[in-house]
């Protein structure tokens, strides 16, 4: 078996089937589907269990999160590479002979990931991909971290991951509370180049069930960060450069800090944002939150409340709100 197919459900009823049927129709065949139930309340498994296809298995656990389902996966998995999608996403049919044809032309790579498309109530749209390749038959970033300032060239709902690779680095972090994908992108792509196809090889359904973050799920900073320091202070320019991995870890943290004065943990907030003194490329939304963050917590949330009714109707009128 080439391909071991990974999904993480957890209450997904509604959209499960759409997911696995994608996966069904795909163009390159030889793949093994592992679903990995989570504790799912809402019958989500029993959705997968009335699909009849042989090559689906589904494998039922106590919940213990995204992290530990997709570990679980891929500790099940008999393929040599882990393609993972989310349950409420789904692939277009290209996906899978897109990673074949980008692990045949890029056998060095440690990750491979496609373009995809959003989708939400009746908008979609692309995102705006930058300092990606843009050949017909991919090819390898020049830098993971430049490009991943933009929005991410890697998805989880969009990859796959040599499973000898995963091993190497510990699979996906349990414990986390956002963003274990990214610590796992972040410490494959400090080894070794991504591989990326400008071809959409998924749609990422933004209106489904599950997708809102809760207040307290906000990380008290990014979770790859000792990684990347570490990686930094080393000063070896190898698969990726040093300054924009340091660029990279600032442009999140200036995220997470908006993200932890917005819920009331000043504390953190500025305690981030002076970890981001030394960025060239981010000044001057450093000095903007260095203002915004004397503005009261809760007139920023009605700012906030106010900029994402406006991009819901720019989705509702078929423009990219990007």
């Amino acid at each position: 078996m080439n391909i071991s197919v990974v999904i993480p459900l957890y209450n997904k009823a509604r959209h499960i089937q759409r997911a696995i049927l994608s996966v069904l129709a795909q163009t390159y065949q030889d793949f093994e589907l592992l679903v990995v139930d989570d504790g799912s309340t809402d019958g989500s498994g029993e959705v997968v269990r009335q699909m009849t296809d042989p090559r689906i298995r589904l494998i039922a656990q106590d919940n213990a999160g995204v992290s530990a389902a997709r570990n679980r996966g891929i500790q099940e998995a008999t393929g040599e590479w882990i393609a993972f999608l989310d349950a409420d996403d789904e692939w277009l049919p290209c996906f899978l002979e897109t990673m074949m044809g980008l692990r045949y032309r890029h056998p060095e790579a440690g990750i491979y990931a496609t373009a995809y498309r959003y989708t939400k109530n009746d908008a979609t749209w692309r995102p705006e991909f930058s300092h990606c390749c843009t050949t017909p038959g991919g090819g390898l970033l020049d830098d993971y971290f430049h490009a991943a300032m933009g929005p991410p060239p890697v998805s989880a709902t969009a990859v796959m991951i040599p499973k000898s690779i995963l091993a190497e680095v510990g699979n996906f972090p349990d414990g986390i509370r956002r963003g274990e994908d990214l610590q796992t992108w972040t410490r494959i792509a400090l080894r070794y180049r991504v591989a990326w196809s400008s071809a959409e090889g998924a749609i990422y359904h933004l209106s489904a069930d599950n997708r809102a973050c809760k207040p307290d799920s906000v990380n008290a900073d990014f979770p790859g960060a000792a990684e990347i320091e570490a990686a930094v202070a080393l000063g070896q320019d190898s698969v990726f450069s040093c300054r924009m991995a340091a660029e990279y870890l600032v442009y999140w943290r200036l995220q997470i800090a908006l993200n932890c004065y917005l819920n009331g943990r000043r504390p953190a907030a500025l305690n981030l944002l002076r970890k981001t003194r030394h960025t060239s490329l981010f000044r001057r939304k450093r000095l903007f939150l260095r203002i915004v963050f004397n503005i009261p917590p809760v007139m920023l949330r009605m700012a906030q409340s106010l900029r994402i009714t406006l991009r819901q109707r720019l989705c509702r009128s078929g423009r990219n709100p990007a």
